[in-house]
């Protein structure tokens, strides 16, 4: 598992800021809450396990196209990509 410090996060975080400056963000229509039953969010949960479980744990053909593009030096990946991945883990840590 790919462990990433605080620091490096903020880091990440001002890099992305500052790349961003000047910029403007469109304001996004924000959805109503859906009510969901219990019984919903288990079959639902089930699913997703089932779905899950049934997957591999390592996807080798991604493996190896981004060892190859490493290699050639054609990886490159952007601050907000970055970014994406930390909140992402950080959101899925806390649900653990």
């Amino acid at each position: 598992m790919m462990q990433i410090s605080l620091e490096e996060v903020r880091k990440a975080v001002a890099a992305y800021y500052q790349s961003r400056q000047g910029a403007t963000q469109p304001l996004e229509h924000v959805p109503e809450p859906v009510q969901v039953s219990a019984e919903e969010n288990m079959r639902l949960a089930r699913e997703v396990a089932q779905e899950l479980s049934s997957m591999p744990d390592i996807r080798a053909e991604r493996v190896k196209e981004l060892k190859q593009l490493i290699e050639t030096g054609e990886y490159s990946i952007s601050a907000e990509m970055v970014i994406s991945a930390i909140i992402r883990r950080m959101l899925a840590d806390r649900l653990r």
